[in-house]
């Protein structure tokens, strides 16, 4: 196959190498496809709307109105650096699936080029969180520093005593301080629990095409975050890492439901509908983030388990926070884990029936005000 190609000789060298021998970048007009690098809006005003022959672009730089200008022309596909030579060769060298009415062509890659753009120009995380997870692995010195800003801040503070008050670290007496809760728990979890709140404005949306709400979505996080960290802490791994992972798994879904116009199950489905899906868009957002690799590549692959011990537990936690019946599940965590499956248990349970207690609770606060 023989690719007319316009652009630089370095993105020409990337092309060449990630195609390898399946097909040929050349200057004859006559080709089969053409590949035309775009840097700019001026570029793409120079061109044609529609082409002859299959047309690809490899867009180089984030600029979001060359994805707005792009739903005027008719390609068959664009490219986002770094290139993944898998997906060149799929697409040079094997018929594209038929897309739904909705989603079709162009207007199909268009559309994944936009969910692309939006997760890179996601808002920040606030200040605090920023300092928050800069101090995943920082000394408990520094942490006591941001425990006083915590502390100043009345929301936020009255937010995670609120928590703490909760079932899910089962105290027995109430806290009514940071300075209380910090004695108790730790500097270390009060951290954590902060940082676990300051994420919660990015679910402040409308969930109904994943069949769920803003809430349950945080709510279903930060299980997964504290399944990590007890999880993490018994295999001897990084349990702050872990922690960040769990609380940051799904945050991929707050871009793509800006985008979802059916009800999804799973990652397959959003890749039908979207050409993409959470796992990816998580990772694209965390690396804006400048959230470590580790972590990155974990919430990447949360849907499949890896013999990675640190992917491993992410892969668990979240299935213990979905599943009903997670007694499966725990046998398959103790060969992956490398832990007994009654440590195992001890660790999931009382996290999953802090859950049950809550929700339990709201149950009964509904009907006496019903």
């Amino acid at each position: 196959m023989k690719i007319l190609y316009i652009g630089s000789a370095k993105s020409k060298e990337l092309f060449e190498e990630a195609l390898g021998n399946t097909a040929q970048l050349t200057t004859e007009k006559n080709a089969d496809a053409c590949l035309i690098e775009v840097n700019d809006t001026a570029t793409l005003f120079k061109l044609p709307k529609q082409f002859g022959v299959p047309t690809y672009f490899y867009i180089t730089v984030k600029d979001k109105k060359i994805i707005e200008v792009l739903k005027d022309f008719k390609i068959s596909g664009i490219f986002f650096p770094p290139l993944k030579p898998d997906e060149v060769r799929r697409k040079f060298t094997i018929k594209k699936p038929e897309k739904s009415a909705k989603t079709g062509g162009n207007e199909f890659d268009t559309l994944k080029a936009k969910i692309i753009a939006k997760a890179e120009n996601i808002p920040p995380l606030p200040a605090l969180a920023r300092e928050l997870v800069r101090l995943t692995r920082s000394d408990k010195t520094q942490m006591k520093d941001f425990i006083n800003k915590i502390k100043r801040d009345q929301g936020l503070s009255s937010r995670i005593i609120k928590l703490v008050n909760s079932p899910f670290y089962g105290l027995r007496q109430d806290v009514a301080s940071i300075d209380r809760a910090t004695v108790l728990l730790g500097l270390n979890t009060v951290k954590n629990l902060a940082l676990a709140i300051s994420t919660s404005q990015f679910y402040d949306k409308n969930f109904s095409m994943y069949k769920s709400n803003g809430t349950a979505m945080w709510e279903h996080s930060f299980l997964v975050a504290r399944l990590c960290e007890s999880l993490g802490k018994a295999c001897s791994l990084d349990e702050d890492s872990l922690y960040l992972a769990g609380l940051m798994h799904d945050i991929g879904k707050t871009v793509l439901v800006d985008f979802l116009v059916k009800e999804v199950d799973s990652t397959e489905d959003e890749i039908k509908l979207l050409g993409t899906d959470h796992t990816s868009v998580g990772e694209l957002v965390l690396s804006k983030w400048s959230v470590v690799q580790v972590i990155t590549e974990a919430v990447r692959g949360h849907h499949s388990n890896s013999p990675d011990k640190f992917k491993a537990v992410l892969y668990f936690a979240n299935i213990f926070a979905h599943e009903e019946d997670y007694s499966e599940a725990a046998e398959d965590a103790s060969m992956a884990l490398e832990l007994p499956h009654s440590e195992i248990m001890e660790i999931v349970r009382p996290l999953l029936e802090a859950v049950d207690d809550k929700e339990e609770g709201e149950d009964e606060a509904s009907e006496e005000t019903t």
